[in-house]
């Protein structure tokens, strides 16, 4: 199983994200678009293992609050003769340390992680052929400011179901705040 541990957006997000891929079509710009339904915020990404058991335990491991979740602007990683085009999240402290923690978690289950920095993004289209024209600046003004509340984080699988990439969680660890820790 190809396995990715991530947080699910609400469907605001979702629908400002979408807009931004919409403003992307609209200005010529070919690519491979991440569908609606498949956009998400990795944390911690496993590739192919037979382990679900210990790649869910370190998920149940995990202890931490509920958070707010805000877009911050848009970028792009250079790919070979593409680009990969994506939307920011702000890396506030609890993202920071939820992300951290499951990799510790992950990592004391014998799992080896990427070892480069965590650079929270969404990812909008990938093989991004970019056109000179192209306005960077009208681009990151299509992506208006929204924020969610993050309540949980998901095990998801990744797998291609007649040809289309399609995302199934399998494992949802909900995060409580401390009044619910004490409760239980």
């Amino acid at each position: 199983m190809r396995l990715f541990y991530a947080i699910l957006l609400s469907e605001e997000m979702k629908r400002t994200l979408t807009g931004a891929q919409e403003f992307l079509k609209a200005q010529g710009i070919r690519a491979n678009y991440t569908r609606g339904e498949n956009l998400h915020l990795t944390l911690a990404f496993l590739g192919e293992t037979e382990r679900f058991s210990a790649v869910r335990r370190a998920g149940e491991q995990l202890k931490a609050e509920p958070f707010c979740l805000s877009l911050k602007g848009v970028g792009s990683f250079r790919r070979g003769d593409s680009e990969l085009f994506w939307a920011g999240v702000d890396l506030v402290p609890p993202l920071k340390r939820l992300q951290s923690v499951l990799s510790e978690h992950l990592q004391r289950e014998g799992f080896q992680l990427e070892t480069r920095r965590f650079q929270p993004h969404l990812t909008l289209a990938r093989e991004v052929h970019v056109p000179a024209s192209f306005d960077r600046k009208a681009f990151s003004a299509s992506v208006s400011p929204t924020q969610m509340e993050v309540r949980a984080v998901s095990l998801m699988k990744s797998e291609r179901i007649r040809g289309v990439l399609t995302y199934t969680e399998l494992f949802r660890k909900p995060l409580v705040s401390k009044n619910e820790y004490a409760e239980n």
